[in-house]
This record gives C-alpha cells, structure tokens and sequence, in this order.
C-alpha cells in the first residue's frame, strides 16, 4: 500500500529586518557591540532589524544604513536595498476614513419654535406696556412742581452783587539760560554681522568609507556612504567635525591645502577629528 506524503509547506519570507538580526546573531554579536564597530547609534541597529526605516529619515539615510549594516553582518547589501526600494515604491492603501459624506441638508421646520417664541415674547411686551399707569395715549401727566427752602427765596431777593475784580498778575522772574553741554558723537559701530568666509573640505577616498560632516551649529553637510574612487567637497562654517568609518587612503585638502589626518584622531580602521578655523586638524574629543 502507497503511504502519500503531504509537501511540506515553504518557509515564509523573512523581512529586511530579519535577515539583518539573524545575519548579527551569526557574527555573535550584540546590538551594542555591532554599533560600536560601525560608530552608530544602538537606535538605528533597532531600527533596521524592526524594519521601522521611517525612524531613519529620508531614504537616502535609510539605503546607506541598509547598505553598510548589511555588509558588516554577511548579507548581500544590494539586494536587501532593491527590496527596500521595491517597497517604498507601492502606493499606500486608500484612506477609507477621508470618503466623500453626503450633504446634510437643513431642515426648514427646525425653525417654527424660535420664531413662535419670539412672537409670544412682542405680545408679552405690548401687554405689560400697556397696563402700565401713564402709558396710556391721551392721559394727562401731572406736573410736579419743585419746593423752594428759605435759604432760596432770601438768596433771590438779595440784588445783584458788584463783579469781583480779576486778582493782579504776579511778577515774573526772568528766565534764566542755561546751557546745555555739548556731547560728542560716539563713534559708529563696527559691523559685527559680517559672515564669517566659510571653510572648504576636499576628501579624495580610495575605498569605500562611511563619511559624516557638521559644521559649528551642528547642521549636517554630508550623511552617507561614499565610494571609492569619489572625490566628495563640502563648505561650512568651522570648527567642521568629520567621522570616517574608512580612513585608509583618504586625502584631505582644506582650502586647498593638503592636511595630514592626526594619529591619535583613528580608530581601528574609523577616525573622528574637527577642523579648525586655522585650517589645521586635530582629534575630535
């Protein structure tokens, strides 16, 4: 007798974020750990292996995150990064909240109440009016005369008296002038508000590295992953920080001059270091 045996059924199809996590537990390491190597925050490990790229910014970050993550744990970069970009490419799901309502139309007897009440508070009104003493048309009012005291009768009767003469002018003391000191014209104020000339930063890479640049305000200039080969120019306010995750044959030129990078500014293979208004590098603290 033939036994059938049911196929088993396939394996369900693991998501970017779960290839990166499985891909990280081979390597054996931990969330910490893998973000200490590649000089990121423990936040954006999260993130990728929770598939919540929308906590990364723009897409442009999201793809060199992908890219750099994906490599450092054995995974294929270019292929998560396609399907990522597959993904963000569907159209979202129709806002079933935001359907066209019907027109609510008033309804014109809503209106009978107010108006009868309105009409009986008028009768009201013309009925209170009416009622009242005096209100009446063609009743005569009485004329209420005013009760003089005897203080006003006498002060009728006295005459008139003589005006009062106006009181003379009091004398004048003349005025006397003082002068006013003169004052100096304070100089005009230097104009402080001049900018300062922005420094220009020049890298030239001969290998693939991760590369961050911020000026002195903190406002990125440069956040992405950058080949080898490429020649990548900023301008920005100094002191410029500058993070390298690769700094193996990397050629920096400030205002065209060549800088050699600092000693004790790398990091296993990564390098961090700031530069200054005089042009000169130094290791980022």
């Amino acid at each position: 007798m033939d036994e059938t045996v049911a196929p088993e059924p396939a394996p369900a199809a693991r998501t970017i974020g779960e290839r990166l996590r499985a891909g990280r537990e081979r390597s054996g390491l931990s969330v910490a750990a893998a973000a200490e190597k590649l000089h990121l925050d423990p936040k954006v490990i999260e993130s990728l292996e929770a598939d919540r790229f929308n906590e990364l910014g723009a897409s442009v970050f999201v793809r060199g995150h992908l890219r750099r993550y994906a490599d450092f744990v054995g995974e294929p970069g270019a292929e998560l990064v396609a399907s990522y970009a597959a993904k963000e490419a569907r159209p979202p799901p129709p806002d079933l909240t935001r359907a066209p309502q019907p027109e609510r139309r008033s309804d014109p007897r809503r209106l009978v109440t107010p108006l009868v009440g309105l009409a009986c508070a008028a009768v009201l009104a013309l009925a209170i009016w009416w009622i009242l003493p005096g209100s009446k048309p063609g009743q005569p009012h009485e004329t209420v005369q005013p009760t003089l005291t005897a203080e006003q009768v006498v002060a009728d009767s006295q005459p008139e008296s003589s005006p009062v003469p106006p009181p003379a002018p009091a004398a004048t003391t003349p005025a006397v002038e003082v002068p006013t000191p003169t004052t100096t014209e304070a100089p005009p104020p230097r104009d402080e508000a001049t900018p300062a000339r922005p420094t220009r930063l020049k890298l030239e890479l001969a290998n693939d590295s991760w590369v961050e640049v911020y000026d002195s305000r903190g406002e990125r200039l440069f956040y992405d992953v950058a080949t080898a080969g490429s020649v990548q120019s900023v301008e920005g306010r100094a002191p410029l920080r500058v993070v390298l995750g690769n700094s193996l044959g990397v050629a920096i030129d400030v205002d065209g001059q060549r800088r050699e990078l600092p000693g004790n500014a790398t990091d296993g293979e990564g390098a961090r270091f700031v530069v200054n208004r005089s042009g000169s590098l130094s290791r980022a603290r």
